[in-house]
């Protein structure tokens, strides 16, 4: 009998046979890890201090993620080794990330993710927004973005809206006929996504930012702002304006015909199967506990894990076979490694310090109001940067005291100012519901970056001077 013989594998640029294959980008990422650890090792061996260490870890990661140079997921592993092995920052606060609410809501997303694809209620929940948008990529635009905004007034949590519509937002942009990687799918994802996050800053408690604002606030001040107080100062222009600049933006860099005749659109049956009808009661009871987390205190995450594990548990209906090998664990890693980054940047007092370094020099003005206006708002965007966002109210609201002497301000109206800043996203980084958008919805983190700095850019010259008159005209400034 003859012995079979079987042909050779193709050998791909990653089995050249070369000890190493890296693009240039690769190599130059991988010099900065290894210079950044051996200057590590020198400053704890010197017993120089943890803000020097924190300062290089952090500076690492934010350039690797802004690059995209490594994989979002491996950066965030070298965030952890590298902070490990040079003893930046106690093992609780290099692995805080996984602890985090919002990488549990990310895990309990993708779960929920995976049964609305699985039992076919995403299709379903999209093709009834389909006789509503014909054909029209405008009008896609305009009712996804509506849909994400009114999602912000029924589910607190920025990470748990996200991942909710991501999956009905592919189903419909399969049915309007827009194909994988096509711009006008990349269109209708991103202003979903968007509208559910960015308008939201200006609604309690809608993003995390706004909630841990609102509680550093209280214990600085002793009473923290109402809601209506809050949505009347900030929703009208760093909501609802915001929400109005997204529509033509979005339309513009993403009009697309579609690719497939709606005759060749798979539909799905005209009665819903019981599974969805199970999985849709379920998460009926979700959006109820998240609406009413104020009154029962059971946070948005441990509501997607109780409904996550619903899913999961055997005899549901609601998953596939071995569901836990389909999940996506990259966005979790990346997360943690997010989440991670901003409490050693604001316990180890490297966002405090980044703050006073700009105080020191920036010209706060008593007389001149708008100047200070925008000087404030710029700390705060800067502070989020380096902190991230949920990291910008624990540093700022730790200096109300020598802004509001400097500026003759009262100390609410100092305040109020981060939130210009955190809802200010510069880059994708700053906000990990933004981050699991990439990882989780097909999209490229180029597409995220470019809308980002242009809605940013666009704030910055246009809203904030509007967003000014109307503090104005409030009479919270003079």
């Amino acid at each position: 009998m003859r012995k079979a013989v079987t042909a050779p594998l193709a050998k791909g640029p990653e089995d050249s046979g070369a000890l190493l294959s890296l693009r240039p980008r690769q190599l130059l990422s991988l010099i900065a890890i290894i210079v950044a650890g051996i200057v590590l090792l020198a400053e704890t061996s010197a017993g120089d201090s943890s803000l020097a260490k924190a300062a290089i870890v952090v500076v690492l990661a934010i350039g690797l993620w802004t690059t995209g140079w490594l994989p979002e997921w491996l950066t965030a592993l070298v965030f952890f080794s590298l902070c490990m092995m040079g003893k930046v920052a106690p093992a609780a606060d290099v692995f805080a990330g996984f602890s985090s609410s919002a990488t549990w809501l990310v895990l309990a997303g993708a779960v929920i993710g995976l049964a609305i694809q699985h039992t076919g209620l995403g299709d379903r929940l999209a093709s009834r927004l389909t006789p509503f948008i014909g054909r029209s990529f405008p009008k896609a635009v305009v009712a996804v973005s509506l849909f994400g905004m009114a999602l912000t007034f029924a589910m607190p949590s920025a990470m748990g809206r996200v991942m909710l519509v991501l999956p009905i937002l592919t189903a419909l942009a399969d049915q309007l006929g827009y194909p994988f990687g096509s711009k006008g799918r990349r269109g209708v994802i991103l202003a979903g996504v968007f509208g559910t996050y960015l308008p939201a800053f200006a609604v309690l408690p809608a993003n995390i930012p706004n909630t841990v604002f609102i509680g550093t606030v209280e214990a600085a001040l002793g009473t923290p702002p109402s809601y209506g107080q809050y949505f009347l100062l900030h929703f009208p222009v760093l909501g609802l304006c915001k929400a109005l600049i997204l529509l033509p933006l979005l339309i513009r860099l993403y009009r697309d015909t579609p690719r497939l005749p709606q005759s060749d659109v798979q539909r799905p049956a005209t009665k819903a199967s019981p599974r969805e009808i199970h999985l849709g009661i379920v998460l009926a009871i979700a959006v109820g506990l998240w609406a009413t987390d104020g009154w029962h205190g059971i946070p948005a995450a441990w509501v997607g894990m109780l409904v996550a594990v619903w899913c999961l548990f055997p005899g549901s209906g609601l998953m596939g076979k071995n569901p836990f090998s389909a999940l996506k664990f990259e966005p979790i890693v990346y997360v943690a490694g997010i989440v991670s980054m901003g409490v050693i940047a604001d316990r180890s007092g490297l966002g405090r310090q980044v703050a006073a370094w700009a105080l020191s020099f920036l010209p706060l003005a008593p007389n001149a109001p708008g100047q200070t206006f925008g000087i404030l708002s710029g700390l705060s965007t800067l502070v989020g940067m380096v902190v991230t966002l949920p990291g910008v109210p624990p540093v700022m609201t730790s200096l109300l005291s020598p802004l509001a002497g400097a500026t003759h301000w009262p100390p609410l109206a100092v305040a109020m100012t981060q939130v210009l800043g955190f809802s200010t996203v510069i880059l994708p980084y700053q906000a990990p519901p933004l981050v699991v958008a990439i990882q989780s919805g097909g999209l490229e983190a180029k597409d995220v970056v470019r809308l980002c700095l242009i809605t940013a850019a666009i704030t910055i010259v246009a809203l904030w001077p509007l967003d000014f008159l109307w503090w104005r005209l409030l009479g919270w400034i003079g």
